[in-house]
């Protein structure tokens, strides 16, 4: 049986409104030249992508009308043209293997062309054709996970985004946790060139925003151990495994619930999201290599056969 593309899965979901299927090579994408998105035009580049459907990869113009762009963002014009702009001038770059079996680097611009139709116009429209570089990646793609409309367009931080749509192609794999240098790890949170330079500042102003976030609102869990060489920090293991029943429920009940309040509900969580950890960890103790801490948003190290220890206070 072939194996299922990710065209084939833009076809198998597309009448489902909250389901965007996302290659696993765009999810990779690297930014060229320390260039990064916005939350906004990270948002958008989802939204868009979704928006063409089964003729993502085609080499078509698309168009949206500024209304329906504005029900999803509530922003002004000035603001949706500064995000489609943004998509227009970033340059990212995708490894490839050519059908020979040779690998190359593609690069190119998110959208290679765009149209915009004056403000004044009531029912005015932005029309776009993706670049080359992106269409020749999904045209080519077998690797997607689809993840929530509602998911993407709630979270707050750029890196929570980044972080669940890496995550979101792992979640259903045998596959419980990944070793990540720091530098791969500001990449793969499309952290800025020369922000964030000391892992306290990308722990405390990226990463663990981005597990509190993705803990409250995705349909997975994620924790994080720091790795060390010495006594510096070289990396960080990732682990993940999916929610249960009940509390998959908690997150799609939080999706639902209007954005004004969300970061004091998520901050009126920490007991839950602390037990949600730890179930997390439980089920991951048989996994290789995996080792335990006690901070409660991390993985923690025992010895063999003890148990790892109920995480306390604040996450």
């Amino acid at each position: 049986m072939a194996k299922l593309t990710t065209l084939d899965a833009v076809r198998m979901n597309r009448a489902d409104p909250d389901a965007i299927v996302a290659a696993g090579e765009l999810v990779d994408l690297r930014f060229v030249s320390g260039n990064t998105l916005s939350l906004r035009a990270a948002k958008l580049f989802c939204l868009l992508i979704q928006e063409a459907g089964v003729a993502v990869a085609d080499q078509v113009q698309h168009r949206i009308p500024y209304s329906v762009l504005n029900e999803t963002f509530h922003k002004s014009r000035d603001e949706l043209v500064e995000a489609v702009m943004e998509l227009h001038s970033t340059v990212v770059s995708v490894k490839l293997v050519s059908r020979q079996g040779r690998p190359y680097t593609k690069s190119g611009p998110i959208l290679s062309d765009v149209e915009r139709e004056p403000d004044s116009l009531d029912d005015a429209e932005i029309r776009f054709e993706f670049s080359p570089a992106l269409r020749r990646v999904i045209a080519d793609s077998n690797h997607w996970a689809a993840v929530s409309r509602r998911a993407v367009l709630s979270f707050e931080s750029r890196y929570s985004l980044r972080l669940y749509l890496f995550l979101s192609l792992r979640a259903n794999l045998r596959k419980v946790s990944e070793d990540i240098a720091l530098d791969d790890l500001r990449a793969l949170l499309g952290v800025p060139i020369n922000a964030l330079p000391r892992w306290q500042d990308v722990k405390r102003r990226a990463l663990d925003i981005a597990i509190a976030e993705i803990n409250h609102l995705a349909g997975f869990h994620a924790a994080y151990e720091p790795i060390k060489r010495g006594r510096r920090i070289v990396g960080v293991r990732l682990a993940w495994g999916l929610k249960a029943p009940a509390d998959l429920a908690k997150a799609q009940r939080e999706l639902d619930r209007p954005r004004i309040g969300r970061t004091a509900r998520r901050a009126g969580l920490v007991e839950t999201i602390a037990d949600e950890r730890y179930r997390l960890a439980e089920s991951l103790a048989n996994a290789p290599g995996l080792v335990w801490t006690s901070e409660p948003d991390q993985i923690g190290r025992t010895e063999p056969g003890q148990k790892p220890p109920k995480p306390m206070g604040e996450p």
